[in-house]
């Protein structure tokens, strides 16, 4: 199975569905929001400054543009016209937010027209992800920003000792929906070769905290595919959903995978 995301609107509307409710559940994570503000909190925008996030999904990293970045006005565009929807009637009340189906590869947005660009959780799941690096520094203004964080998927794991089978459904599922495990290790290269100037790198390990709400997706998830693929019995994938919920009511449950975040600068116009 190739990775769903990487061309999500032609997906089954309930695996669309499905995916949306996982990313709001990891959006809304605790320790989710903290490593979001590690990286958003500290950017300089000028007065009045427009973002957008290519690759939105249902739309609260959109609003960290706002609540946290600082920015006047933000655009989130999303490939999922289901996504696009779940933002929308998750911030009606948002005006000064808006939401568009369309390709992060060809945004059609104006040369030089943004301030700061950002991509969460987006690049791993693009082929060619160089075609978006360039689009957002078509789009960016001189002296624009470019933020991004994704997962160092590598790191992802449940293990609590050796040969623990939830880690292999997370390792599983990691493979089944991921295109590039190492894009932030990648990613320096790409950025300076389409022009870009780096500025700061930071570590984000997150852990699951309390009910372990978005990593028990994933185990989900995971288990289904398995039980789809033949890999597992049915009753064997409910069995494995089973122990991971009851690691987690009985505080045994460990979920670990590091983030990594790159800003990077548009060379101002001389």
């Amino acid at each position: 199975m190739s990775d769903p995301y990487s061309n999500l609107a032609s997906e089954e509307e309930a695996i669309q569905a499905r995916i949306a409710d996982a990313m709001e559940a990891r959006c809304l994570d605790p320790a989710q929001i903290a490593i979001r503000q590690e990286y958003l909190g500290n950017l300089e925008l000028p007065e009045g400054a427009y973002a957008v996030e290519f690759g939105s999904g249902t739309g609260h990293v959109t609003r960290d543009l706002i609540t946290i970045a600082g920015a006047a006005r933000a655009l989130g565009i999303e490939p999922s016209p289901i996504m696009v929807q779940r933002a929308k009637q998750n911030f009606a009340a948002m005006p000064e937010i808006s939401f568009e189906t369309g390709d992060a590869k060809q945004t059609g947005l104006a040369d030089a027209s943004v301030d700061l660009v950002l991509m969460h959780t987006l690049l791993c799941h693009v082929p060619g992800p160089q075609d978006v690096i360039r689009e957002a520094f078509r789009v960016l203004k001189p002296g624009g920003l470019l933020a991004i964080c994704d997962g160092d998927y590598d790191t992802a794991t449940t293990q609590i000792a050796d040969f623990d089978p939830l880690d292999q459904i997370v390792r599983f599922m990691i493979n089944q929906n991921v295109t590039n495990l190492w894009i932030m290790r990648q990613i320096a290269d790409m950025l300076v070769s389409t022009g870009f100037d780096l500025d700061r790198r930071r570590g984000h390990g997150y852990v699951a905290e309390s009910d372990a709400t978005y990593f028990l997706t994933v185990i989900d998830r995971g288990a289904d595919r398995m039980v789809e693929t033949g890999v597992l019995f049915p009753a064997t994938g409910e069995a494995l959903k089973a122990e991971a919920s009851k690691r987690v009511a009985e505080s045994k449950f460990f979920g670990f995978m590091s983030y990594v975040s790159q800003v990077a600068q548009k060379p101002a116009a001389e």
